[in-house]
């Protein structure tokens, strides 16, 4: 499978004003771009969708993605199937994909930057049944530092992805509000950790580290986090 990586333009400002008619901002307080962005991306490309995604907000909003399918892919979907308004507020016609490597050698060094929820999964009072989603630092021994803890959880994670990490730095940290439906559809906002890494890691297996460019690191990478991204080192 070839990965792409695509690169769409969305009006954010259409794209609330779609979600608030889909009610899927909250009553009050912060909403979750992510959760939005996520809807508004499987509304116009279905299966196809990218994930994981970033949203770039330095400059104008940018998302980039990692998709199996190119660009000329999406836009057929969405030309095909997406209502109008999602297809024009997430600039459909503007995406613009390219190929990544299909291989990385071993040994290459890259610098990289990744937005990513550092949680962990645990079950409740032994019951696999009532799992439950934590911030990685409430699972470590008191006292405990949040930076180190955080660098700990993403080094694990790229290890186990084909990776040597070299540098790894917590640049910035945030508790942001999270949206999701529960199992009766319902939904439920709950508030979660996001941290912003950057540093510097070695191409330890090729084809491993492949797989973690396509399927991300961490959880909720259908939304907005996880996106391993690359730059020369």
């Amino acid at each position: 499978m070839t990965l792409h990586m695509i690169q769409m333009e969305p009006d954010l400002g259409r794209l609330m004003r779609w979600a608030t008619g889909q009610n899927l901002l909250p009553a009050r307080g912060e909403a979750d771009t992510g959760y939005v962005l996520h809807a508004a991306l499987a509304a116009a490309f279905a299966t196809l969708a990218p994930k994981p995604f970033a949203l770039d907000l330095r400059r104008h909003a940018v998302l980039l993605g990692y998709a199996a399918a190119d660009g000329a892919a999406l836009r057929s979907q969405a030309a095909s199937f997406a209502a109008p308004d999602v297809h024009e507020l997430l600039g459909v016609e503007g995406l613009a994909s390219k190929p990544m490597p299909p291989l990385f050698a071993a040994g290459t060094r890259l610098g990289f930057a990744v937005l990513a929820r550092p949680t962990q999964r645990t079950d409740r009072d032994g019951d696999r049944d009532r799992i439950v989603e934590k911030d990685a630092l409430l699972l470590a021994p008191p006292g405990s530092d949040r930076g180190t803890v955080y660098a700990d959880w993403l080094t694990r994670r790229l290890q186990a992805g084909g990776a040597r990490p070299i540098r790894v730095v917590l640049e910035s940290f945030r508790l942001s509000r999270v949206r999701r439906r529960d199992a009766e559809r319902r939904l439920r906002d709950s508030l979660f950790p996001e941290a912003d890494f950057s540093g510097t890691l070695e191409v330890a297996d090729p084809a491993g580290f492949a797989a973690l460019l396509a399927r991300g690191i961490g959880r909720h990478r259908a939304f907005g986090f996880g996106m391993l991204l690359l730059r020369p080192s």
